[in-house]
């Protein structure tokens, strides 16, 4: 099974024959939401790029796409740029657009607005701008524009216009089977009438070197003089071409567009320096336009879309579209073949070749490649493979190897760090072979480093092992960890110019010498902080420590003199390299060219070659978001916000167009805060609920690590809203004279109401004092009546008392006379006391206290009950002066039992029920 594996890719090299190519980037119609095919391309001022499209005129700005649809609804053929207007022409129709201030494209006839009269059915495919006036081809007639009159005129006819070109100050155009022809004084001249004019279709006309060249279609050279051609050279690919649009670029190379085989880069001889397909990763491979910007950016405009290529990049791009590489884990140049080892095995290619081809015997991963006295090995999965040319010999007895360090001191030993442990290969006869497994210590060996007699392992789990081993390399007489290094994710362990580093995230240590301690170093360390680290990977090249983040490659050197560090940063970052974190490598394959590995082939970086990073940022558009619906503001003068609606939205971009690059952006408001924001990729920024005032708007940009030349500004004023206004305050104003009158005439009144009311408090407080004094008055009458009623009713409980005292004294009397012998004396004196036992004068008397007492007595009780008696009245009172009947019956001088009767008596005359009580009735009269 392995031997037809080895077979299959043995006989299918030619997978592998992907170009190196400059960096490509593509621009599909879902992107740049318009029609597939694209016609001319052109570039403004600054550097905005416009290209005509089906469906009307497409703007980059370098951060997004704006469609200006076809004002008649036709295709745009042709587009060009030139100060402040962009001139295009289409369907019937040529004219310019003029940026207004709110940064939108307005467009202009130049048909409509000269009234003049076009041949039926004219497409303008191309335009050529000078500073006086324009020139506009349709594919029978040129027509001449004067810019400062306004005015149209014809220039030259014919059946069928082939390409209409400028060389210089001198105009041409060619007609298939009539000739060239040169506009002079606005009047066509034949130029070239040969049969080379009348069969050939010349794509390009161009002046190079003082000399005149033609282009054709099918991708020949010629020399141009005097009517004449002489051939220079033809595309050398071995298969027909059909070029329908080609450019002489900047660096003196052709690029040609073709109907199928996409574009092709070759020299005026023909010779090709590489060709660009769609199966390289152009986006079609019908190419309609080809030009080149000012900043070296080649576009194409696209049966089916829009590419870019960068010609002056230091970077070349080795895309494996298919996948027949894999990924790039490890890469070595030397006498001239250049190894690259994959997930998928090791390939190699000899200098001037394009194609790869499979080395026999090494299908699987390979994890490094190097060089140790002369010879070059392969680090496999399977074990240790030694090169020589296109072949590899595996060493018998190896393992599946990650890396190889020589032995310090002793050139024919090597250190293997495998899959479990460390291994020792040893040269005795002139070839390399396995010698022997260092015993006690199986441990997957990934990074190793050999120092004096000392081994070091980093395993990214468990951390960095310091191994003593005895003077053969034959067994372990040591273990350490290194506690203080820690362990992580992507580390790394390695030794450069006398020196062992040790990285992780966050921390890059250093060991200056045998005897001392690893010390973090500061700036080192910076190269990994979290916010930058993908892997610790150390890479040994070229004479330089090379170390990956996220952002930038750094190129590491230690001074010889002092020490020093001094280290270059190359801004590509990961998200461009691509390649596989934690594998990160690089190779030197010319002076100052390495070759780094990724997951999709690899990338070539040039350091001679100048990256020009210099680049502006510009403000597209301000616009004011009411209920979400965008009102653009002008960006020419300052605009006031409402108040209520201030919610801006502000877009910004740099024309930056060169692959493998990165624009970000930060901003700042003055006015609410001088701090600039972070970088960000997003071109746009919205500002909700300012405080009204004046405010100036901020933005740079960055392309990777290089600043803009500008700060774009844009100012605007947040209006004051309507309560903070100048009539709002007057009105304020006037409000508050109002208040101060109102509170005023109101103090004046509250204070004579108070006067009046401290008046009245005093007059009531008088009044109040003259009826206490009244009330004093009355109850001193009262006390005194009381006092009175007191003494009275004294007087009559003593008039009572005396009267029942003399009652009962006088009936002790009347029976002790009984008790005597009756006598005339006896009998006198008996009369005496029953005349003084009924004494009416003592009733009278008693009467009359009682009155005084209780005057309404006898008034209410006749009222009520005027049937009783005046002995039921007598009775009456004795009961209401609360007497019981033994003290009533001396006082009407009967018995005690006699009283009784009469109580009964009486309680019938008052109708009162048995459970009344008399007395109570009585008393509550």
């Amino acid at each position: 099974m392995k031997t037809l594996l080895s077979l299959f890719l043995f006989l299918n090299t030619i997978i592998a024959s992907s170009q190196v190519l400059p960096p490509l980037h593509n621009y599909e119609p879902s992107l740049y939401h318009a029609g597939n095919q694209n016609w001319m391309v052109s570039e403004s001022d600054d550097h905005f790029i416009y290209v005509a499209n089906n469906k009307g005129l497409l703007e980059y700005n370098g951060s997004q796409w704006t469609l200006y649809k076809t004002p008649n609804e036709s295709i745009m053929r042709s587009v060009k740029a030139q100060g402040d207007r962009i001139y295009t022409g289409c369907y019937m129709d040529f004219g310019y657009w003029i940026r207004d201030d709110s940064g939108r494209l307005n467009y202009t006839s130049i048909i409509e607005k000269t009234k003049f009269q076009l041949q039926e059915d004219e497409q303008f495919w191309n335009i050529i701008v000078k500073n006086d006036y324009v020139l506009f081809q349709s594919r029978s007639r040129i027509y001449f524009y004067d810019i400062d009159s306004g005015e149209v005129s014809q220039i030259a006819e014919q059946t069928e216009i082939n390409k209409f070109f400028q060389v210089g100050d001198t105009y041409y155009y060619h007609v298939l089977g009539e000739g060239l022809f040169q506009v002079v004084n606005k009047q066509p001249q034949l130029k070239g009438s040969i049969d080379f004019f009348l069969e050939e279709t010349i794509i390009l006309m161009f002046e190079y070197h003082s000399k005149v060249y033609l282009l054709t279609q099918d991708a020949a050279v010629y020399l141009y003089k005097d009517g004449e051609v002489s051939l220079v050279g033809s595309c050398e690919l071995n298969q027909k071409i059909t070029v329908y649009s080609a450019s002489l670029l900047s660096n003196n190379n052709l690029l040609l567009g073709t109907i199928a085989n996409g574009v092709i880069s070759m020299d005026l001889e023909g010779k090709v320096n590489y060709a660009l397909n769609q199966g390289d990763g152009l986006a079609n491979n019908t190419c309609l336009y080809v030009y080149e910007d000012s900043s070296k950016n080649v576009w194409f405009g696209l049966d089916n879309g829009i590419s870019s290529i960068s010609i002056d990049s230091p970077y070349q791009v080795y895309n494996d579209n298919a996948g027949n590489l894999g990924t790039v884990y490890a890469s070595y140049q030397s006498d001239g073949i250049l190894y690259i080892g994959t997930n998928q095995g090791l390939f190699y290619k000899k200098s001037g070749q394009q194609k790869f081809s499979f080395i026999e015997g090494t299908e699987g991963q390979v994890w490094s490649i190097s060089e140790h006295n002369g010879t070059v090995f392969c680090n496999h999965h399977l074990g240790v493979f030694v090169l020589r040319d296109k072949n590899a010999r595996r060493l018998d007895n190896t393992i599946g190897t990650w890396q190889l360090y020589t032995v310090p001191n002793a050139s024919d030993l090597i250190v293997a760090g495998t899959y479990k442990g460390l291994q020792v290969l040893t040269n005795t006869t002139g070839q390399w072979e396995f010698r022997n497994k260092i015993d006690g210590f199986d441990i997957s060996s990934k990074d190793i480093i050999a120092y004096k007699d000392l081994v070091y392992v980093n395993h990214e789990y468990k951390g960095v092992f310091k191994i003593t081993v005895d003077r053969e390399f034959k067994k372990l007489t040591k273990l350490e960890k290194i506690e203080e290094l820690g362990k992580g994710i992507g580390s790394d362990i390695t030794d450069f110019k006398g020196k062992i580093f040790y990285s992780k995230r966050d921390a890059i240590y250093v060991k200056t010498s045998a005897n001392s301690k690893f010390v973090k170093h500061k700036e080192l360390s910076n190269i990994v902080a979290s916010g930058e680290y993908t892997s610790g990977t150390f890479i040994k090249n070229d004479g330089y420590l090379w170390l990956f983040n996220s952002s930038q490659i750094y190129k590491i050197n230690i001074e010889d003199i002092n020490g020093s560090y001094n280290i270059e940063s190359i801004p590509l970052g990961h998200e461009l390299r691509r390649e596989k974190i934690g594998y990160e490598n690089l190779t030197k394959v010319g002076p100052k060219n390495y070759l780094i590995g990724t997951s999709y082939g690899y990338t070539t970086l040039n350091q001679n070659s100048s990256n020009t990073l210099s680049h502006k940022v510009y403000i597209n558009n301000l616009c004011r978001l009411d209920k979400s619906t965008p009102t653009s503001l002008s960006l020419k003068s300052p605009s006031e916000i409402p108040y209520k609606n201030n919610h801006l939205q502000i877009t910004y971009s740099s024309p930056f167009y060169k692959t493998l690059s990165i624009v970000e952006y930060q901003f700042r408001l003055l006015g609410e805060d001088e701090e600039w924001s972070p970088w960000s990729k997003v071109n746009s920024t919205e500002l909700k609920n300012l405080s009204y005032g004046e405010y100036t708007f901020e933005v740079r940009s960055r392309v990777n690590t290089i600043l803009s030349d500008n700060v774009a500004t844009i100012d605007f004023t947040v209006a004051k809203p309507y309560y903070a206004t100048s009539v709002a305050i007057a009105v304020y104003i006037i409000i508050l004279v109002l208040i101060i009158l109102v509170l005023n005439g109101f103090y004046i009144w509250y204070f004579k109401r108070q006067k009046q009311r401290a008046l009245q408090k005093q007059q009531k407080e008088l009044e109040l004092k003259s009826l206490t004094n009244e009330k004093n008055l009355v109850e001193l009458r009262n006390e005194k009546l009381r006092s009175d009623i007191e003494h009275r009713n004294k007087e009559l409980a003593i008039s009572t008392m005396a009267m029942i005292k003399k009652n009962e004294t006088l009936n002790e009397l009347k029976v002790e006379l009984d008790n005597l012998p009756k006598s005339v004396a006896s009998r006198s004196l008996k009369k005496m006391l029953d005349k003084n036992l009924n004494s009416k004068q003592d009733w009278l008397t008693f009467e009359e206290a009682f009155n005084n007492a209780d005057k309404d007595f006898f008034k209410k009780i006749k009222e009520l009950h005027p049937s009783l008696s005046s002995g039921d009245l007598r009775l009456c009172v004795y009961l209401r002066l609360n007497l019981s009947s033994k003290e009533i019956a001396p006082l009407l001088n009967i018995s005690p039992r006699s009283v009784e009767i009469k109580r009964y008596r009486l309680r019938k005359k008052l109708a009162l029920s048995r459970d009344d009580s008399l007395t109570s009735y009585i008393v509550e009269i």
